[in-house]
């Protein structure tokens, strides 16, 4: 999941950078970070502090809320094995069943 929400985060950064027309290289030299730093934020392979993520709006001249990825959905359920489903399916029953019968 935080993997995701960097990626997205990458995406927001290197979209404005592109908008703005600037470099990999001008954006590192407002920020005081390398070149290879902005290439990890904007790939998402780099996690980004408060204050980085504060400086990085600030040199992108956007508000730090527009960088901030949508949250999730969650996701669907994973698959799990057939023996396993039964058993759920079971449980559910059992319990509802347990439930009717102290009423």
């Amino acid at each position: 999941m935080t993997d995701q929400i960097y990626k997205a985060f990458g995406r927001k950064v290197r979209t404005r950078r592109e908008g703005l027309r600037i470099t990999q290289s001008d954006l590192s030299v407002r920020l005081g970070l390398s070149r290879a730093s902005i290439a990890n934020i904007e790939a998402g392979r780099q996690a980004v502090l408060l204050h980085q993520f504060l400086a990085l709006a600030d040199a992108l001249a956007i508000p730090p809320m527009d960088l901030v990825p949508p949250p999730q959905p969650a996701g669907d359920p994973p698959d799990l094995p057939e023996e396993v489903m039964k058993f759920m399916q079971t449980y559910k029953l059992r319990t509802k069943a347990d439930r009717q019968s102290d009423q």
